[in-house]
């Protein structure tokens, strides 16, 4: 009983402090699951473009969006993954400035900020509360009091092995209080196991070293190897579409999904790339190519790499869950509105405690 008493105070408080912020990132995480739909509908002078016959070479899209950015380069190019998607260059490495531009034709779509799009909004609100590297580490230990809220509450909803039933049960009459508390217990417990695994993998993306170390001792895999360092940078480099064109054949049959441009000139092109069995939207497999020589400094195939880093490849996939199709993504939406759900029928019954039962 003093477990339970001590559980219900840490339950109780954790809930009213840290509630009305996980019903926030619930929330918002359940409108981006379907992000991408969403900013079709409501930007599809940026978002949409009618199919071509082929793609321009990547060399004229970099054209274009110099031209139109200044004369500055972009951090790294997101490829189309649909015919009538645009190419994406992001102009910093968090992508509060974004490029537009039409694969087919190479002309630049337009050019938007965080602020001017409600899904980008709702992506920065989720992932940092608009607040930069600050923000993402209140929303990493946030999801660690959602942890320790699922675990507590674990605990004190269980009824006991013949009275298991009653943890399922809404007690009529429908008193205030009593339905309130009822609706608690059983929101909490059918969204126990989906949101502890939203908690879960949404920390390690935050923290990802802990999470990383910690599956690579569990494994006994080795740690991960530093990105290959070219030889002496002599000449101009070749052309990028040259470069691409021996990325491809370095891993054949996967898709290109982004090109990270080298931020210094000794630095490899690096092509992250994407096989259909993988269940990453980007994929997990790399490419290295050396933009002197031409050569490939390393192809790393994720289906093949550690058991360690294939487990870390599950968490984006896991948090926003497309690894099953639409039916997992429709999951998704409904356990992103537990949250809130569970942190309004809470702050009612903390309410409740100093009146009276009313039907």
């Amino acid at each position: 009983m003093r477990l339970r008493r001590f559980l219900f105070q840490v339950h109780l408080w954790a809930g009213l402090t840290v509630g009305a912020l996980l019903a926030v990132m619930g929330l918002t995480g359940a409108a981006l699951v379907f992000g991408e739909e969403l900013d079709r509908q409501l930007q599809p002078e940026v978002s949409v473009v009618v199919p071509g016959d082929g793609w321009v070479p990547v060399s004229r899209v970099l054209q274009s969006v110099a031209a139109s950015q200044g004369g500055a380069s972009p951090r790294f190019l997101r490829m189309p993954q649909r015919p009538d998607a645009p190419l994406v260059a992001w102009m910093d490495a968090h992508g509060s400035r974004r490029v537009y531009v039409d694969p087919y034709s190479g002309a630049v779509l337009g050019v938007r900020s965080v602020g001017d799009s409600l899904v980008a909004t709702l992506r920065e609100l989720h992932v940092s509360l608009l607040s930069g590297e600050t923000g993402e580490a209140v929303v990493g230990a946030s999801g660690c009091v959602l942890i320790v809220l699922g675990l507590s509450g674990l605990v004190l909803w269980w009824p006991g092995r013949r009275k298991l039933a009653l943890g399922f049960t809404v007690r009529r009459p429908l008193l205030w209080r009593r339905a309130n508390y009822d609706l608690h217990k059983l929101g909490g417990i059918l969204s126990l196991v989906f949101l502890l695994l939203s908690a879960l993998t949404g920390v390690s993306l935050v923290f990802p070293a802990p999470f990383e170390q910690t599956l690579r001792w569990a494994t006994r895999a080795p740690s991960r190897s530093a990105p290959p360092v070219p030889g002496t940078a002599t000449g101009t480099p070749l052309p990028i579409d040259v470069l691409l064109v021996e990325a491809d054949r370095a891993l054949p049959g996967a898709r290109t999904t982004r090109i990270d441009l080298p931020a210094s000139p000794g630095a490899a092109l690096r092509v992250r790339k994407r096989f259909p069995e993988e269940l990453h939207p980007l994929g997990m497999s790399l490419v290295y190519v050396d933009r002197h020589s031409g050569a490939v400094l390393r192809a790393e195939r994720a289906g093949e790499a550690p058991l360690a880093s294939r487990l870390l490849a599950l968490r984006y996939p896991l948090h926003i869950g497309v690894w099953g199709g639409t039916a997992t993504r429709c999951l998704a939406v409904l356990t992103g509105l537990f949250p809130a759900g569970l942190f309004l029928t809470g702050f009612f019954l903390w309410l409740s405690r100093r009146s009276p039962p009313r039907r």
